[in-house]
């Protein structure tokens, strides 16, 4: 059982851990705003007390990180822009050999971010 973000990432493949911590380092430093709490055992940035009003959450596993989200069509949306990502309804997945997805995948936080009123940090 994971009680922390800390302990979710050091479960986590090396590679995995540096995708991780770059993606709750960068939420966390525009967005201090929002906190960053366990949900299922994994970190996520909670909108409200209930999850359904909105988050963003990271996930990794072997070969692959993924970024979530109830943000459907901003996912739809970003299919043009990530080619080789893997889409579900609320999640885009991308292999960790495709560094070339990270920018498009702040774009899509920091849309998710201005959706629900959450300005970056100055």
């Amino acid at each position: 059982m994971f009680e922390t973000p800390q302990q979710y990432i050091e479960s986590l493949p090396e590679i995995a851990q540096a995708w991780m911590n770059e993606f709750i380092d960068y939420t966390a430093a525009k967005y201090p705003q929002v906190p960053l709490v366990m949900f299922r055992q994994r970190p996520m940035f909670k909108f409200s007390d209930k999850y359904t009003e909105g988050y963003v959450m990271f996930t990794a596993a072997s070969t692959h990180f993924t970024v979530h989200s109830m943000e459907f069509d901003l996912v739809e949306a970003m299919k043009e822009k990530l080619p080789k990502a893997s889409f579900g309804k609320g999640s885009i997945k991308v292999k960790f050999n495709d560094e070339a997805a990270k920018p498009a995948l702040y774009e899509y936080v920091d849309a998710v971010m201005a959706r629900h009123g959450y300005a970056e940090a100055k």
